[in-house]
């Protein structure tokens, strides 16, 4: 079928004050969504992926803290949040963690250095640990694997600022490193968890 120009124009201008009428009445592509967070910016990007490794054990218990008796190290508390590529914080996801200790030894039994807890209401969580260690052929790291209902399980892995054994890992990302702050004594991180969903 050929259309002629007059059919053309009218449909030209029939797109462009539908694209007028849609973005007058708020309407943004995401109306499916229940937003909680910040709304989208066109640089967010998720962040990387990373599989587990051997030194991943299921079934850490539900705890904010890490530090037990016998784990020295210097303090370390980091926290984040949760997000999803919609724009909105995720409430009740588990975020699961895991690290070496200070030599860069991982607990042989039990859940040494390890632990679950669900985002609040504002996706957000907070772990009290230590500065782990560097493990052989590895850059000090700290394990994360996310749960949320309904969607595939996230892992990765996030490393530290200007440690030298970050050029010697394979699994290195720029992307993955925590923000760091705090004093030599006490020492803080952020990183917020960006995912696919």
């Amino acid at each position: 079928m050929v259309l002629s120009r007059r059919t053309l124009l009218a449909i030209m201008i029939g797109l462009v004050a539908g694209r007028r009428l849609g973005a007058a009445a708020g309407q943004t592509g995401l109306e499916g969504f229940t937003l909680a967070g910040p709304p989208c910016t066109p640089d967010e990007r998720a962040t990387p992926a990373v599989p587990a490794d051997a030194s991943y054990r299921p079934g850490a218990p539900e705890r904010s803290s890490l530090v037990e008796r016998g784990v020295v190290g210097t303090p370390l508390t980091w926290s984040g949040t949760v997000t999803g590529l919609t724009c909105g914080r995720v409430k009740g996801a588990l975020v699961e963690v895991w690290q070496a200790d200070a030599h860069g030894v991982y607990g042989q039994s039990g859940f040494r250095l390890r632990g679950t807890q669900r985002t609040d209401a504002d996706g957000a969580f907070r772990f009290e640990t230590i500065v782990p260690g560097a493990t052989p052929g590895r850059a000090p790291h700290i394990g994360v694997h996310v749960v949320v209902a309904g969607k595939p399980d996230f892992w990765t892995e996030l490393f530290f600022p200007n440690d030298p054994q970050n050029a010697k890992d394979a699994r290195f990302n720029p992307r993955l490193v925590l923000t760091m702050g705090g004093t030599a004594t006490h020492r803080t991180g952020m990183f917020d968890l960006v995912l696919t969903m």
